[in-house]
C-alpha cells in the first residue's frame, strides 16, 4: 500500500518531473550519460562473477567509500564491484580514486520502477550497499523482490533529515524493512535508524569510515605544495576549503582582511566547494583590493610569490591543508550543515568553523571537546581566533598532536564495516548455491 501512494505521488508529478529532468538535462548538469539515470547503465550482466553494487551520492560519500571498497576489493577480488554516485562531482571523484578498487562506475537512476528494475536487471547485485542515507523505495522494494540483500554502510541521519522523516514514518518504516542491516556512524545514528522502524537487532555503531579515509592524503611534503602554489616559503598561510556561499566567502575575506592589518605577509588560499563558483569567488576577491592567483596557472615563474590562491582544480584540497597553519572549512557559516573537518585535522591542523554544522555534528563536537576545532559566528571572531594562533606557534604545535591522535583514536570504522559486509555476501553466496526460494529477513 505505501509503495502504491508512493508511485502514485511520482505518477501525480510527472509534469514537474518532466519539466525538471529537462532542465538539468539541457542546463548541462546531467548532459552526460544522462540515459543512466533511467536505468540505461553501461554495465553488462554478469557472466560467472557474483556483484555488489555500491551507491554514493557525491564527493563527500565517495571519499567515506573509498576506503571501504579497497578492503572490499582484497577481501574479495573475486566479486565484481559496481559504484554509482547521484552528481557528477560524485563521478567525477569515483573516476579520479575508486577507479582501481571497482569494476563498473555509473550514474545512480532515479527512482521510477522501471528505471530501477532496469538498473538492477543489468547490475544483478547480491548486495546493494548505500552510502550514509540513501534510501529510495522503489529501489529498496526490487532489490526486495528479487531476494537480494541491502545494506546500509556509514549510516547517519542529521538533524533535519530525521526531522523530515518523522514527517513521513510509515514510508520510512516501510523502506527500512527491506534493509537487511546498518553499519551507523554513531548511538544517536543508530538510535534514529531505530525509532523510524527498523529492528535493533538490525543496526550497529561501526563508527565513520571518514577518519580512516582522512589519513589517506596526508603522504604530502608541504614544503613541495607551497613551491607547486608559489607561496612565499616563511609566510603563514590560511587555508579556507569547501565554502558554499558569497556570504561565507565575504566573512573570510572581512576576517583575512583583518589578519593582514597585523601580520601583512600570511597568504589565503581559498577553495570554493563547487568549481562552477570560482569566477564569483575571484570577482569578490579582487573588490577587496586582492589580485588572487589560479591553482591552475601555478606555478609563477622563478622569485615570483602568490598570495591570494584559489583553487580551480578538481580532487587537491585534502593535500592542500597540508601547507596551512590553520585551517577554516565552510558550509556551517550559514544554515547548510558544514562540510569535511576530518582532512585538516588529519594535518593537524587547527580548524575554524560555523555553528551550522549538523552535517558533521559528531566531529565538530569531538574537535571543540578536544580543543582542535573551534567555532566562531562572525568574520572578527574568525580573525581574533587565527591571530591568536598565527602569533603562538607553540600552540600551534600541541593541537598538532592532539589533532592526529583524534584521528588515530577513531579510527577503525572501515575494519567494522567490512567485518559486517562480509557476513552478508556470505548469506547471498549460500543462498545463491542453495537456491533458495525463501530467506529469513531477520537475524
Amino acid at each position: 500500500m505505501i509503495r502504491l501512494v508512493y508511485n502514485l505521488i511520482l505518477f501525480l508529478l510527472t509534469p514537474l518531473w518532466a519539466v525538471y529532468i529537462a532542465w538539468r538535462v539541457l542546463a548541462g548538469s546531467w548532459r552526460e550519460r544522462w540515459w543512466e539515470r533511467f536505468g540505461f547503465v553501461a554495465v553488462p550482466p554478469p557472466k560467472d562473477k557474483r556483484r555488489i553494487w555500491v551507491h554514493c551520492v557525491s564527493v563527500g560519500e565517495t571519499l567515506a567509500a573509498l576506503p571501504v571498497l579497497k578492503a572490499m576489493r582484497a577481501a574479495l577480488p573475486n566479486a565484481e564491484i559496481v559504484l554509482t554516485t547521484t552528481t557528477p562531482t560524485g563521478q567525477r571523484t569515483a573516476h579520479d580514486s575508486a577507479r582501481e578498487w571497482v569494476d563498473y562506475i555509473a550514474y545512480f537512476p532515479l527512482d521510477f520502477p522501471f528505471a530501477v528494475r532496469r538498473a538492477l536487471s543489468r547490475i544483478q547485485p547480491d548486495l546493494l550497499t548505500l552510502f550514509e542515507t540513501e534510501l529510495w523505495l522503489n529501489l529498496l522494494a526490487e532489490q526486495h523482490r528479487r531476494e537480494g540483500f541491502t545494506l546500509v554502510l556509514n549510516g547517519r541521519l542529521s538533524d533535519r533529515s530525521f526531522r523530515r522523516a518523522q514527517r513521513v514514518r510509515p514510508f520510512y518504516r516501510q523502506m527500512l524493512e527491506w534493509v537487511d542491516f546498518v553499519c551507523a556512524q554513531s548511538p544517536l545514528d543508530a538510535a534514529r535508524f531505530v525509532a523510524l522502524g527498523i529492528s535493533p537487532a538490525r543496526v550497529e555503531v561501526c563508527g565513520n569510515t571518514k577518519f580512516d579515509q582522512a589519513l589517506e592524503a596526508t603522504d604530502v611534503d608541504p614544503a613541495e605544495w607551497r613551491r607547486r602554489l608559489s607561496l612565499p616559503p616563511e609566510a603563514p598561510v590560511i587555508v579556507v576549503g569547501s565554502t558554499r556561499t558569497p556570504e561565507e566567502e565575504r566573512l573570510v575575506a572581512e576576517a583575512y582582511r583583518a589578519v593582514q592589518s597585523q601580520m601583512p605577509d600570511t597568504c589565503l588560499v581559498i577553495a570554493p566547494r563547487h568549481l562552477e563558483r570560482v569566477p564569483e569567488l575571484n570577482t569578490l576577491l579582487q573588490s577587496y583590493g586582492w589580485n588572487p592567483s589560479l591553482r591552475s596557472r601555478l606555478p609563477l615563474p622563478e622569485g615570483e610569490y602568490a598570495q591570494v590562491v584559489v583553487v580551480d582544480t578538481f580532487g587537491e584540497l585534502a593535500r592542500l591543508y597540508a601547507v596551512g597553519d590553520v585551517a577554516v572549512v565552510g558550509g556551517a557559516f550559514a544554515p547548510l550543515g558544514g562540510q569535511n573537518l576530518f582532512q585538516p585535522l588529519a594535518h593537524g591542523k587547527p580548524v575554524f568553523f560555523g555553528p551550522h554544522t549538523h552535517n558533521f555534528r559528531d566531529i565538530a563536537q569531538m574537535a571543540k571537546e578536544a580543543g582542535v576545532g573551534f567555532e566562531v559566528a562572525d568574520a572578527h571572531a574568525l580573525a581574533q581566533g587565527i591571530l591568536e594562533l598565527l602569533q603562538n606557534p607553540q600552540r600551534r604545535a600541541e593541537i598538532e598532536q592532539k589533532a592526529r591522535e583524534l584521528i588515530h583514536t577513531h579510527q577503525g570504522a572501515t575494519q567494522r564495516t567490512l567485518e559486517h559486509l562480509l557476513r552478508w555476501w556470505n548469506h547471498a553466496q549460500q543462498a545463491h548455491q542453495l537456491a533458495l526460494g525463501i530467506r529469513p529477513r531477520k537475524l
